[in-house]
């Protein structure tokens, strides 16, 4: 998704390497463009990093009210979940959501109708707040994001 991004990061590891002996493994380079996409996103305007941050709480409380479970927003799949949450933002900010990929009918039987139900009332309140209606597929993705979150809440419980 992020072609230009992932360039400069192989770059920034290819010298970073070059200088420390070769301490970096190939795989920070996706990290590192991630974190260039992060930075493209801000635009050094805070309101929108406090938008973002109001709707992903309030996503957040959807799914625990839906679920009636208690989010741990330090869990690895909380942090997944909020920054798949982050780069739909930037594909909405772009015009980029996503459209035929991953495939809805190759989701959709994965997910159990709950969790889709959430991520709808989820695209709702993004729709509400952002100003752009969700694509199905990115209801769909996100519908397996509510999924793992709460499968993992509840192990936790």
């Amino acid at each position: 998704l992020y072609a230009s991004e992932y360039a400069q990061a192989s770059r920034l590891v290819n010298e970073l390497n070059r200088h420390l002996n070769g301490v970096l493994p190939g795989s920070e380079t996706v990290a590192l463009a991630l974190h260039l996409v992060n930075a493209g996103f801000a635009n050094g305007d805070l309101s929108d990093t406090y938008k973002m941050t109001g709707v992903i709480q309030q996503m957040l409380t959807i799914i625990e009210q839906t679920y009636g479970v208690s989010l741990d927003q330090h869990s690895v799949n909380v942090g997944r979940f909020i920054t798949h949450l982050r780069y739909l933002f930037v594909r909405i900010h772009q015009g980029k959501q996503l459209d035929k990929e991953p495939e809805p009918n190759r989701i959709d039987p994965a997910v159990n109708p709950k969790a889709m139900q959430c991520a709808q009332t989820i695209g709702t309140v993004a729709s509400l707040r952002l100003g752009s209606n969700l694509t199905e597929d990115e209801v769909a993705y996100l519908a397996l994001h509510v999924a793992r979150v709460v499968a993992d809440a509840r192990k936790h419980e």
